[in-house]
């Protein structure tokens, strides 16, 4: 076979061409240098990061003889002595390369070590290669102690695991330990890239992307992606084979079902779900790249950052204005709850059908009967009077469920004609979505005047005062107030007569209700008197 493998070519066979492993190299790169060599070395990391290709290369620098046969110790080893090129093509005499995985036993230890008291045959040293040494059992382990701590000078030991929590202590002890990080996508892109120029292959940067996302970290499962990428293609790396390829979902896809999710048109979200099975597409990739993106807009909206540079950046910041945080983060933990219970559903497309309906059940303002709740616990709170009205006295927690009647209010109209004074009571009865029932719930009433209605937020939730949520607000209420009534909102200070205030509260007390409700029960007082159990408060969610 002419042909080699991308990942077996572009293997790294010097310091200088590894790829995002620096605090690596120049540590090993100062110790050659300095003559300050250590007699066991530790290579921790996930797969395909360089755990094996350093131990290699650190083999050479052990053993290089230079160009012309005189050379020493070196961090850059000349790739063309006897001993660079016998361990490039993986038969040099006095390096040892051993499969912990299949050389488990004891007694396959002790054969290998009682090779280490001979000294090497044509190198400066014999250097022991074992990968995956977790996978050695315990008595394996033992039987090398005394070797690893106090071996020959001719011997260096280098150890490579992706599990290095499965190690003894004693182990561990023994060894100048590295660990090697995965590499972040926009760094495997650029390796990826240069080896497609090199390999004269026509590719696009978005098709680049995507294989870099895939590797998660891995230079080896980069290169193996485009190795299959190529062959895909035809000779070319180019996006829509590539994500035929990974069975990656259109990001389009993830776009639409956000704004749908956000206007809370369920209908839309089914139908999205359809589209999606109609292709083929996966779900659990769906709900990971769901995810990524929802951790975009997060970034957006809290940092004023955009997090992804991927071209989608004017889409994920409509979209940062359009979704309220909390529900951006409500949707993201859905999302990885989601994945992780994706293999219980009955099938992919019924378990992620069930993850975008969650979203939506459980985002503020949604579901059957809410708007009813909130409505009642609206006309629980004192209204101001209707005109030159003034901020209330926030409601007390136990006026919110006094089981005896409240006085009789005005519980504020929506009325096309006048406005009562009830703000509270008038978004609730509205029901408002998206923004402009975020921005409502957390306004108060300062004030009415003849043709002005003041409200202020607090300062925690400034950054509501958006101008296109003021905008979305005004339009929602032009229905239901006189015409040339004008609406305007400032910073100020809370004094909890709010919507979302009044909710909070009666969530607050409902759940202390429901504490002390379980503390009184005689079986649980039982529990806690025989057994000495402790009642955690903060698992008790109260029930409708």
């Amino acid at each position: 076979m002419s042909h080699q493998v991308l990942a077996r070519k572009w293997r790294p066979k010097a310091f200088s061409e590894v790829v995002g492993q620096d605090h690596v190299v120049t540590a090993l790169a100062n110790a050659l240098d300095s003559g300050r060599i250590h007699h066991a070395y530790l290579f921790t990391g996930t797969r395909g990061v360089g755990k094996t290709t350093l131990a290699r290369i650190l083999a050479k620098a052990l053993n290089c003889q230079g160009a012309n046969g005189s050379g020493g110790i070196t961090s850059k080893p000349c790739g063309v002595c006897g001993a660079c090129m016998e361990i490039d093509a993986g038969r040099f005499i006095d390096l040892l390369e051993v499969d912990a995985a299949t050389n488990t036993k004891v007694d396959e230890m002790r054969e290998l070590l009682e090779t280490a008291q001979y000294m090497p045959v044509s190198g400066r040293y014999k250097v022991y290669i074992i990968d995956e040494v977790h996978m050695l059992s315990r008595a394996a382990f033992n039987s090398m102690l005394k070797t690893l701590e106090e071996p020959p000078g001719h011997v260096e030991f280098i150890l490579a695991t992706t599990d290095p929590q499965k190690l003894p202590v004693t182990v561990l002890s023994r060894c100048l330990q590295f660990n090697l990080k995965q590499l972040p996508p926009a760094l495997l892109a650029g390796h990826l890239k240069r080896v497609l120029a090199a390999e004269k292959v026509p590719y696009e940067d978005a098709a680049v992307a995507m294989l870099s996302k895939a590797a998660e970290g891995s230079v080896r499962d980069s290169l193996s992606l485009l190795d299959q990428a190529i062959a895909y293609g035809g000779g070319v790396v180019n996006s829509d084979a590539v994500g035929a390829m990974l069975g990656t979902l259109d990001q389009g896809y993830l776009f639409s079902l956000l704004e749908r999710l956000a206007n809370r048109d369920a209908h839309g979200v089914i139908e999205e779900v359809g589209r999606m099975a109609e292709r083929s597409l996966s779900f659990d990739i769906a709900l990971k790249d769901l995810a990524g993106l929802l951790h975009a807009i997060a970034v957006l909206q809290s940092a004023s950052q955009a997090a992804t540079g991927n071209g989608d950046d004017e889409r994920i910041a409509s979209l940062s204005k359009t979704l309220s945080p909390e529900d951006v983060q409500l949707f993201y933990q859905i999302a990885i709850l989601g994945r992780r219970d994706l293999a219980l559903a009955p099938d992919e497309q019924a378990g992620f059908s069930m993850t975008m309906l969650r979203m939506l059940a459980f985002s503020p303002g949604t579901g059957s009967g809410v708007a009813d709740q909130v409505v009642v616990k609206a006309q629980r709170s004192a209204p101001p009077a209707v005109t030159s009205v003034q901020v209330a006295t926030p409601v007390s927690a136990a006026a919110l469920v006094s089981p005896t009647p409240p006085p009789k209010q005005v519980t504020g109209e929506v009325s096309a004609h006048a406005f009562s004074g009830d703000w509270a009571g008038l978004v609730a009865r509205l029901n408002l979505t998206g923004m402009a029932g975020m921005l409502a719930k957390q306004c108060e009433l300062v004030s009415v005047q003849s043709n002005t209605i003041e409200l202020m937020v607090p300062e925690a939730q400034k950054h509501l005062l958006d101008k296109s949520y003021q905008e979305k607000l005004k339009v929602e209420l032009a229905a239901h107030l006189p015409a040339k009534m004008r609406i305007t909102i400032r910073v100020g200070t809370a004094e909890g007569s709010s919507l979302a205030a009044i909710e909070q509260r009666e969530q607050q007390v409902r759940h202390a209700r429901a504490v002390a409700s379980i503390e009184g029960d005689a079986f649980v007082q039982d529990l806690i008197a025989d057994f000495g159990a402790q009642l955690n408060s903060a698992s008790i969610k109260p029930v409708s």
